[in-house]
C-alpha cells in the first residue's frame, strides 16, 4: 500500500512537471524564430556606432549578462559583468557575427543543464522591467536589437518556467528514492515472511508427523488392549469349563 501511495505521488509530480515543461516549449520557438531572423548585415551596420542609442546599447548590455561566466572574453568579477564600456565589449562580440549567433543559440542547453547562474538573469529584470523594452520598439531602432531583445526576453521567460519546474524534479528525485527505499523495504518484507512460513511449515509439519506418530500408537495400544482383553475373556470362558 505504501509504495503504491508513493509511486502515485511520483508519477503526479512527473505528470506536473512535464505539463509545465510542454507549457515552455513555444517560448523556446519564439526565442529561436528570434535568432533566426537576424541579419549578419544588421550587426555588420551597428559596429560603424561609435555611440549608439541608449536603448541599443541597453539590450546588448542585457545579452552580455546573460553571456557573463559563460564566454571567457567578457569581463567579470565575481560572477557579474564587469565592463565600464559595454558597447566596446559587444562590438567584439560582433566582430565575429556568425560565432555570436551560434552562442546565442547554444544557450537554451545551457539553462537547460543549468550551466547558467541565476545572478545572469537577475542582472536584467530591471531593463526587461522598462515598458519600452520591447521587440517592437527596438526594431524601429535597429532590426539586430529589435531580434535580440526578442529573443531575451523569450529565453528570460523559458528560464523562469525551468526554475519553477526544478523544485517539482527535486520532488521527483526524491518521490523515487523514496519509492526505491519502500521497494527494498518491501522486499525484505517479504522475504522474511517467506522465511517464518518456511519455517513454520517445518514446525506444522513436524507437529503433524509426532501427532499421527501418536495417534497410531494410541491406536495400536487400543488395538493390543482390545486383543488383551478379548484373551482374558477366553481364558476365563476356558477355565469356568
Amino acid at each position: 500500500m505504501i509504495c503504491n501511495k508513493i509511486k502515485n505521488e511520483v508519477e503526479t509530480l512527473v505528470k506536473n512537471a512535464s505539463e509545465s515543461l510542454d507549457k515552455a516549449e513555444p517560448l523556446v520557438a519564439k526565442a529561436e524564430a528570434a535568432l533566426a531572423g537576424l541579419d549578419i548585415n544588421d550587426f555588420r551596420n551597428l559596429k560603424a556606432l561609435k555611440k549608439p542609442p541608449e536603448a541599443i546599447n541597453e539590450t546588448f548590455t542585457c545579452v552580455l549578462h546573460l553571456l557573463c561566466t559563460i564566454n571567457k572574453d567578457i569581463p567579470q568579477k565575481g560572477g557579474k559583468l564587469n565592463a565600464p564600456d559595454t558597447w566596446k565589449v559587444a562590438l567584439s562580440l560582433m566582430s565575429n557575427p556568425s560565432a555570436f549567433l551560434e552562442e546565442l543559440q547554444a544557450f537554451k542547453p545551457k539553462v537547460d543543464e543549468e550551466k547558467v547562474p541565476a545572478k545572469n538573469f537577475a542582472a536584467i529584470r530591471e531593463t526587461l522591467n522598462k515598458e519600452d523594452f520591447n521587440p517592437e520598439a527596438m526594431a524601429k531602432k535597429s532590426s539586430a536589437a529589435g531580434g535580440l531583445c526578442d529573443w531575451i526576453c523569450n529565453i528570460t521567460a523559458y528560464y523562469d518556467v525551468v526554475v519553477s519546474v526544478e523544485p517539482l524534479r527535486q520532488a521527483v528525485r526524491e518521490g523515487n528514492e523514496k519509492l526505491e527505499a519502500a521497494n527494498i523495504k518491501k522486499g525484505e518484507v517479504d522475504a522474511l515472511v517467506a522465511k517464518l512460513n518456511a519455517e513454520l511449515q517445518v514446525l506444522l509439519d513436524t507437529y503433524n508427523a509426532a501427532m499421527k506418530e501418536k495417534n497410531d500408537a494410541i491406536a495400536t495400544a487400543e488395538k493390543c488392549e482390545r486383543k488383551m482383553s478379548l484373551a482374558t475373556r477366553l481364558v476365563g470362558a476356558l477355565g469356568s469349563e
